[in-house]
């Protein structure tokens, strides 16, 4: 029995232990606690006090001299924003300009081209015979059969390949 004694009285000593390690832990919380329960009360009444010292103080008069004009403020902005466009945008619309100058003397080019085209064109017209002969068209045939190419037809002929390659499918030739 005394084993059973023992072992009763040693569970107790470790019970004791344990209960006493869990009362200091809580004494050390409660502490803990205590310490942020006074931090807390402190900055309560400290938000209190600061509170009243913003009812208390005047909203009337330094407000009313310091007043700003919105519309002054609106037209100092809107200055701004076109100084700025206009230093933006003032450079593109140069560029913008030369562009279309560079377009302008492209076109003009373009269009003494095609000018002295049509003007090649109608001298071309009166050196080749403007209707077609049944004659070109046997002749043609003649020649392909001969074994001349279309082009060759063509330039002996002084007429289009486009023509000679009708006349040779209408003819069913080719």
């Amino acid at each position: 029995m005394s084993n059973e004694i023992l072992l009763y009285i040693a569970f107790i000593l470790l019970l004791g232990v344990f209960g006493a390690i869990f009362w200091l832990r809580d004494k050390q919380i409660n502490a803990k606690f205590s310490k942020f329960e006074l931090a807390i009360e402190g900055l309560i009444k400290e938000n209190y006090q600061l509170k009243r010292q913003i009812k208390e103080i005047p909203t009337a008069g330094p407000i009313i001299q310091n007043e700003i004009d919105m519309n002054e403020i609106n037209s100092q902005i809107e200055l701004k924003i076109s100084e700025g466009l206009t230093q933006k945008i003032s450079p593109i619309l140069r560029n913008v300009h030369i562009i279309e100058q560079a377009v302008n003397e492209i076109k003009d080019e373009q269009q003494e081209r095609l000018y002295s085209l049509e003007e090649r064109t109608k001298s071309i017209g009166k050196i080749t015979p403007p209707s077609f002969e049944a004659n070109n068209e046997n002749r043609v045939v003649e020649m392909f059969r001969a074994g001349k190419t279309p082009e060759a037809i063509a330039r002996d002929l002084q007429l289009g390949v486009g023509q000679v390659t009708m006349i040779l499918k209408f003819k069913k030739e080719i």
